[in-house]
């Protein structure tokens, strides 16, 4: 059981820690493309730029994995926040992916404090400390969610449902921003902090 839970979470680490060189080189390579050579061969560029993330996951995703509940917090929060927007802008503005980021960064803290065989109080602390800054990051994202919609002139829609029909005057605008916001950060605060101590019990028993 040991085994395979081990090969699971390395399997899991291998892929976080691999997609980000791959993003960040393909992103890279397209912005060069887009601003020096006007698009022009960008697929060669992108492809380029896959190449590069593969060559760095091939020489350093292993170490990652292997010191991967010794790395550095701040690393870490700065690639949880770059998956977070990441995933924010792939869902084109709905936030809807960021809560299993959110449970997978609760999983990480719960195997952490595992592995370094930490007690109940530490546990607890890290574990409340993750799921306000998973929190905190959706608060960014609710911000970014609020530019979103005023860049796009959401004031002034009119909303229309066989059942349901408004225009978003500026007062219901910000009602539904605070409201759906704070839905949203309490949400993602419980869910991180559930998931965390669902996983820490479950390593308890292994």
């Amino acid at each position: 059981m040991d085994d395979i839970v081990s090969k699971i979470e390395s399997i899991i680490l291998g892929m976080f820690f691999g997609f980000l060189p791959l993003l960040l080189c393909v992103a890279a390579a397209g912005f060069v493309n887009v601003v020096y050579f006007e698009e022009k061969g960008i697929a060669y560029w992108a492809l380029g730029g896959l190449g590069v993330g593969l060559i760095i996951d091939t020489i350093f995703v292993k170490s990652w994995v292997k010191k991967a509940y010794q790395m550095n917090t701040k690393v870490l929060a700065a690639i949880y926040i770059f998956y977070s927007i990441g995933v924010f802008g792939f869902c084109m503005g709905i936030p809807i992916l960021n809560f299993p980021v959110g449970m997978m960064a609760g999983i990480y803290t719960a195997r952490k404090m595992y592995h370094i065989k930490a007690g109940m109080g530490e546990c607890d602390r890290n574990i409340r400390r993750t799921s306000m800054f998973t929190a905190l990051v959706m608060v960014l994202i609710c911000c970014l969610l609020t530019l979103w919609a005023l860049v796009g002139q959401m004031i002034g829609y009119r909303f229309e449902t066989p059942v349901l029909s408004f225009t978003f005057t500026v007062p219901i605008f910000f009602g539904v921003v605070f409201t759906g916001g704070a839905a949203l950060v309490l949400l993602q605060y419980w869910l991180t902090n559930k998931t965390a101590r669902l996983a820490l019990r479950f390593s308890a028993t292994e």
